[in-house]
């Protein structure tokens, strides 16, 4: 199964619509938004962008975000979560924002594998036993002008830019 993360979105409809072309031509399975999905500021953008989420909700799932306001939720026709614990190819997946837990302060029951939004910087790097990953920001970058996402499959981890082209890559 092939998964794609992207996440602090803000609201910028078209950087969702073209993370949602490169989710369909990486021919992933699900997406994973690591929260800040939603705009605070224009409630016609968060109806746009929920209207396009709700068209796949068997293939997403929405991490909530610190920015993230209750009324986009309650357009959703699915559940979004603080933080989840996936199990994708063999390995012991957290996803969550980062604005409560982070690659600096780990949940208890941390996976193998733990990916984080919020820094709107983009990493992928093994430390130890674990591996740490996020995407940056598709929308408003911080730390450099790389506008990322990850793609997990069953054997690699990859940082892509929206372009497709690799950044790094780590096995897992």
């Amino acid at each position: 199964m092939k998964y794609l993360f992207a996440s602090d979105i803000h609201g910028n409809v078209d950087k969702l619509n073209e993370i949602l072309k490169i989710f369909e031509n990486e021919k992933a399975d699900r997406l994973v938004l690591l929260g800040d999905t939603s705009s605070y500021e224009s409630r016609n953008d968060n109806e746009i962008i929920a209207g396009l989420l709700n068209k796949m909700k068997n293939r997403i799932e929405v991490i909530r975000g610190n920015c993230d306001v209750r009324s986009f939720e309650e357009l959703l026709d699915f559940e979004i979560y603080d933080m989840d614990n996936l199990y994708i190819s063999k390995k012991f997946v957290t996803v969550t924002h980062g604005h409560y837990y982070n690659m600096y302060n780990l949940p208890e029951n941390c996976g193998d594998i733990f990916i984080q939004g919020h820094t709107h910087i983009p990493i992928l790097e093994k430390r130890g036993d674990k591996i740490f990953a996020n995407p940056g920001s598709i929308s408003r970058p911080r730390g450099t002008d790389l506008r990322c996402y990850i793609v997990m499959d069953e054997k690699n981890i990859y940082l892509k830019i929206l372009s497709g082209s690799i950044i790094k890559s780590v096995e897992i």
